[in-house]
């Protein structure tokens, strides 16, 4: 240790003690000047004055002379124990206040989901009961943020948990991630299983889907967009609400091709799927051999052929990027029935105005025919292709990721 070191030392001593070098040299009996030498460094104290100059001072000559306090191993041994108890007492108390509130919020969501289906199908009102369902899950979803909050400024402010070990941190955060997004799939679930209810209505006053028709109508799909939401978002969320760095994708250049992929298949496929709709409005008159509406029509059937094409020349092309964008480009070619599908919602046909011959030429008059279901039906088979095959790419990931590990 530096005189440096032993000159701060007894400055910083003696200010803590509240005295002035001039107190300091008249109990010594030595002058304020060769006190204010002794911590400016220029010198050292006499050894004669060591010990009385030690006990003043409240400490002992070695860490006098050493410039800085000594902890003794049993002081160390004695106190190394006692943090780490606090320290496991407090994220213990902490995670234990958390989960109470978060099965409080789970118990509160799971009650609304019990008066939507009992008042339901009991009283026939579903629209009281999803009004119900949505105050029980308000209430659910407070009680998880006041959980959430409370318990990462707790983590947050605390001094303790910095001296917490990495194995305590990373069960705190995982109980706070894990349970925390439960609560909120949870509350969402509830709300999508019951939206059946008031999305499908009827003329009559106490009515409510039966329960035939949400089961094989609704309750596929729900489950569907569930798994997909937990898979995707359950790692994103633990991620933000831990305060945890998110990974780096190391994929960037294979996004930017199924991207680019993506953007010439989907162009295409919506491209037919507009000339088909509007194929009919053409010129077009029974006799004529070529119209218009038919070379419109092939070329939205050659746009379809394009979007498979397009494939093909990128799994050539791509070599190395083939494992990345194959199946992006398999789920874009199965949406092209999705433009065929369309196709169906508007059509045309001849009548003719003369009883006596109704298939005279010159009295053929055109009709137009509109199926709007169609747009819908296209829309629904998009969803359910589009949902699938990122269902497909999450598990894909995780199993890649876990194979990793």
């Amino acid at each position: 240790m530096t005189k440096k070191s032993i000159g701060q030392f007894i400055a910083a001593l003696r200010k803590a003690n509240g005295m002035t070098q001039q107190e300091v040299a008249d109990r010594l009996n030595v002058s304020n000047k060769a006190v204010s030498r002794w911590e400016r460094d220029e010198c050292a104290p006499d050894i004669s004055v060591i010990p009385a100059l030690a006990e003043m001072l409240g400490v002992t000559c070695d860490e006098l002379l050493k410039g800085e306090r000594i902890l003794s191993t049993t002081d160390e041994a004695k106190k190394e124990p006692k943090v780490e108890k606090q320290i496991r007492y407090l994220i213990n108390r902490t995670l234990s206040g958390f989960k109470t509130l978060i099965w409080i919020s789970l118990t509160v969501s799971i009650a609304g989901l019990i008066c939507m289906f009992g008042i339901s199908y009991g009283l026939y009102r579903p629209i009281i009961a999803f009004a119900i369902m949505l105050l029980f899950e308000s209430c659910a979803c407070v009680i998880t943020i006041l959980a959430v909050s409370k318990t990462r400024d707790m983590k947050e402010f605390n001094e303790l948990f910095e001296m917490a070990e990495i194995k305590l941190l990373t069960q705190f955060n995982n109980t706070l991630g894990n349970l925390s997004f439960i609560s909120f799939f949870v509350i969402l679930s509830v709300i999508l299983l019951s939206l059946p209810f008031v999305l499908v209505t009827s003329d009559f006053v106490y009515s409510v889907i039966s329960a035939h028709s949400y089961v094989t109508v609704f309750l596929g799909g729900i489950a569907l967009i569930l798994s997909l939401l937990y898979i995707k978002c359950k790692k994103p969320y633990v991620n933000y609400i831990t305060n945890s760095n998110l990974p780096k994708n190391p994929n960037v250049p294979f996004a930017n091709i199924r991207k680019s992929m993506t953007r010439l298949q989907i162009g295409a496929i919506i491209i037919a799927s507009l000339l088909f709709v509007i194929a009919p409005y053409l010129e077009f008159s029974p006799t004529d051999e070529f119209s218009l509406f038919e070379a419109c029509t092939v070329l939205g059937l050659l746009l379809l052929l394009s979007a498979v094409i397009c494939f093909i020349v990128f799994m050539i092309k791509k070599k190395e990027e083939r494992r990345h964008i194959i199946l992006t480009g398999i789920r874009n070619i199965i949406l092209i029935p999705a433009a065929l599908i369309s196709s169906e919602a508007h059509s045309f046909g001849w009548s003719s105005s003369s009883p006596e011959d109704e298939w005279a030429v010159d009295t053929l008059e055109r009709f137009d025919l509109w199926y709007a279901e169609y747009f819908l039906y296209a829309a629904a088979y998009s969803i359910i292709v589009f949902l699938v095959f990122a269902l497909i790419e999450a598990i894909i990931k995780r199993k890649r990721e876990s194979c990793i590990r």
